[in-house]
């Protein structure tokens, strides 16, 4: 059976909080890689969907606000920035049409069962103009290995995720958007040693039946560690696609 995002995120949405709560620079790069096709874009209201815990807020450039958008309430559950939030699902979002300036959506799609009513619901809350960037692991890669591999046979609940491929641009282009670039970005976790990565990843994805190291090593093995200035840095990497509302 499919879990949803909202299924899987009700259950365990305060491992995955403690997760970025103990560690919260580990993934700095992948939220600044999220952001950057904004960086030129006009100021206005960003639409974060789905949020979690609402992790994009702290790397906004000044001169966007800001609406978390998630359908697992036990995210908000601890929700300290003043910032707009909304329990909701991603394809029955409660704003108005043409509500918002811009849209990410930053590793949570896999979950979805229906790409197209998720863009045909971003396409009805941005504003013509408003850029759309999606960033998720794509099929065929170590992070979609590791996720329907590892993950899925140490997590209780299991993983079943459904990547990024070469049909998702059609999919945004026939919801209403002009697909503007696609490619692949690098985006390593930085950590201050292994049992950090370890434990990191234990409650990030849900695998805390296991210990620190025996996590680290399946991380090095499946994804790959460099390291920099004595810190290890994972491989992480997910396809980014950039698109126009027309």
């Amino acid at each position: 059976m499919f879990d949803t995002y909202a299924e899987i995120f009700e259950k365990r949405a305060s491992e995955y909080h403690f997760a970025m709560k103990q560690w919260p620079a580990a993934r700095a790069a992948e939220f600044e890689s999220v952001l950057a096709p904004l960086a030129d874009a006009p100021d206005g209201l960003l639409c974060d969907m789905p949020s979690g815990g609402g992790y994009l807020a702290d790397y906004l450039r000044p001169g966007l606000g800001y609406v978390a958008i998630d359908p697992a309430s036990g995210f908000f559950v601890e929700w300290e920035k003043p910032r707009q939030r909304l329990s909701a699902e991603i394809t029955s979002v409660p704003l108005g049409d043409g509500s918002v300036d811009h849209i990410v959506s930053l590793a949570g799609l896999h979950h979805e069962p229906s790409l197209p009513a998720v863009f045909a619901e971003m396409r009805r809350l941005v504003k013509p103009g408003g850029r759309v960037v999606i960033e998720d692991a794509a099929v065929d890669t170590p992070p979609a290995r590791w996720l329907n591999g590892f993950v899925a046979a140490n997590n209780p609940m299991g993983h079943d995720g459904r990547f990024l491929d070469d049909r998702t641009a059609g999919l945004l282009e026939a919801a209403g958007f002009e697909v503007l670039s696609e490619a692949e970005v690098q985006i390593p976790w930085v950590f201050d040693d292994l049992d950090a990565a370890g434990d990191f990843g234990r409650y990030l994805f849900g695998v805390t039946g296991l210990e620190p190291r025996a996590v680290a090593d399946a991380l090095g093995e499946e994804i790959g560690f460099d390291t920099v200035d004595g810190q290890p840095h994972l491989r992480w990497q997910l396809h980014r696609i950039v698109c126009q509302a027309v």
